[in-house]
């Protein structure tokens, strides 16, 4: 029972909004509708930047790429019906690639469904089920500060990922209290030390696999000390480029990449797979064989799944980590890193002299700042980023590795570059997953948000002409018509130019682009090879 003289109550629109303030959330991404504007109306009296987009699709993967980018969760504001169909992909995404997202829907009035009211959907979170963590359900108006903070930390703790929480409009302009759940239980550990010990006993080269739940600062100081101390290699699924700089001594890239990688997991007696799931799709499709594995991760859900575990603990990698450091202490193991890394140099060598793609992206690497947050959606040239573009920091290299949506790249950096502020942005398209996503040229325009577009111009879906030709010896058939990007761009008062070479590219990157305003290239260039062939 609330004591009605110990509870603050509020309108739940400013509730809502006062609930953002305490969890220091700045943005929020919202495509206005007749349900929402009460919130419309008080986002002009609060200090949150609502991102106002041009489609709720777009929006979805905005938060997304603001919650990989900033380590925060994404917030996003839909309204009933069409607004909330709009996002399923965008949820669909977050939950297979463990993205933090608070969906907040602003739900019709649910005592009048079935007599055909505007937006009529009925249980329109059912939908969610199977691809978010949880869903609330708001029916008394007493629950709608509590819900929300569950939805919120429900989001953003343990293995993270996209929460939807339906509140119904009529409750924005009534009075609700204003009490938080308070503290909810923390991360429930299952550790075995024991077993980690017995098994690491007389290893004589073990290598780290390093994944999403490693990207915390407080993770790589003591990752990168345990792989310098003890002289282990490491590597990185797709979502764990950045973990650390892979300038490091120890670093070399991606788990799936062929050549010296390959040998490394070859010659391993032991290999420990940290904060990843190791999915088919990043390891076992691409012909990574692992034995002797030893996996920890966020929780046991994905383990044993695709690479048998002869040792498994799960928990926080806060508390992890630690205790892997402490067993591997003081050992020195039989790898010669330098050799390795003579040899990853002459690969690479060997790489740029045979194919373009590779060219491209060490062009890219070269010619942008080293702190640059990239976002690639599904593009060939991104998959050749995925195996080879180094990456220094954490949280700069953004590419959509759940369900893959082929949509993702361009709104995905605007919602990154509003997490990171600080550091230039650059999001590499391809002209079949860009042109669905131009309207977007207008946020950017709107808010002078400066993201930098690179837009690849094959005139087509390129990595499925590649199989269709491979494959079927058929050629033309995913053929596109596509707009002058350039002129598309500076319709919207964006600057724009085009590149046919690398060359050109290279000028354009070093010598226009100043990294403080939006600007567009169109890079026309023929399909490439993709890097697994």
């Amino acid at each position: 029972m609330l004591n009605s003289e110990l509870v603050w109550t509020m309108l739940g629109k400013d509730a809502i909004l006062h609930y953002f303030e305490t969890k220091c959330i700045r943005n929020v991404f919202h495509l206005p509708g007749i349900h929402s504007l009460p919130l419309n109306e008080s986002f002009t009296s609060k200090n949150i930047r609502i991102i106002n987009g041009r489609h709720e699709s777009s929006l979805s993967f905005m938060a997304d790429g603001y919650a990989r980018a900033s380590g925060e969760a994404g917030v996003l504001i839909v309204t009933p019906g069409p607004g909330l169909g709009n996002v399923v992909s965008g949820c669909m995404e977050a939950h297979s690639d463990d993205v933090p997202l608070l969906v907040v829907h602003i739900d019709t009035g649910r005592e009048k469904i079935g007599k055909g009211i505007l937006h009529e959907v009925e249980e329109p979170e059912s939908m969610f089920a199977r691809f978010t963590k949880r869903t609330f359900v708001v029916s008394r108006k007493d629950d709608l500060v509590p819900f929300l903070d569950r939805a919120y930390h429900t989001a953003v703790t343990e293995r993270r990922g996209p929460v939807v929480i339906s509140i119904p409009y009529r409750f924005l302009e009534k009075h609700v209290p204003f009490v938080p759940d308070g503290d909810l239980p923390g991360h429930e550990e299952h550790l075995d030390p024991g077993s980690l010990k017995e098994t690491l006993s007389g290893v004589a080269r073990p290598v780290i696999i390093g994944g999403k739940s490693l990207m915390r600062e407080e993770l790589r100081l003591v990752l990168d000390g345990i792989c310098e101390e003890m002289g282990i290699p490491f590597l990185t699924t797709t979502a764990g480029k950045g973990v650390l700089s892979e300038d490091r001594a120890w670093a070399f890239g991606n788990v799936m990449q062929k050549g010296v990688a390959r040998d490394i997991l070859n010659r391993a007696d032991v290999v420990i797979a940290l904060g990843t799931r190791l999915r088919e799709v990043d390891a076992k499709a691409r012909g990574v064989k692992i034995r002797n594995l030893v996996h920890l991760d966020t929780d046991d859900r994905w383990i044993s799944r695709n690479y048998p575990a002869k040792v498994a603990l799960a928990g926080d990698m806060a508390a992890l980590l630690p205790k892997l450091g402490g067993v591997l202490k003081g050992g020195r193991f039989e790898w010669g890193l330098q050799e390795l890394k003579e040899a990853e140099k002459r690969e690479r060598e060997a790489l740029e002299k045979k194919y373009p793609g590779f060219r491209i992206i060490k062009l890219i690497r070269e010619s942008i700042p080293e702190e640059t947050t990239t976002v690639w959606d599904s593009n060939l040239i991104a998959y050749w980023a995925e195996y080879y573009f180094p990456v220094i920091h954490q949280r700069s290299f953004i590419m959509p590795r759940g369900i893959s949506p082929i949509f993702y790249g361009f709104p995905a950096a605007i919602g990154a570059k509003l997490g990171r502020p600080d550091r230039p942005c650059l999001s590499v398209s391809g002209d079949g997953g860009f042109l669905s996503t131009a309207g977007e040229l207008a946020t950017i325009k709107r808010y002078g948000i400066p993201v930098v577009v690179l837009v690849y111009n094959n005139n087509s879906y390129g990595v499925l002409e590649d199989y269709m030709d491979s494959s079927y010896g058929i050629k033309g058939s995913m053929a596109l018509t596509n707009p002058d990007f350039v002129k598309l761009a500076r319709s919207f008062g964006i600057k724009a130019k085009r590149a046919r070479t690398l060359g050109r590219l290279e000028a354009i990157l070093r010598r226009d682009v100043t990294w403080d305003e939006p600007f567009l290239i169109e890079f026309d260039f023929p399909v490439l090879k993709p890097p697994w062939k």
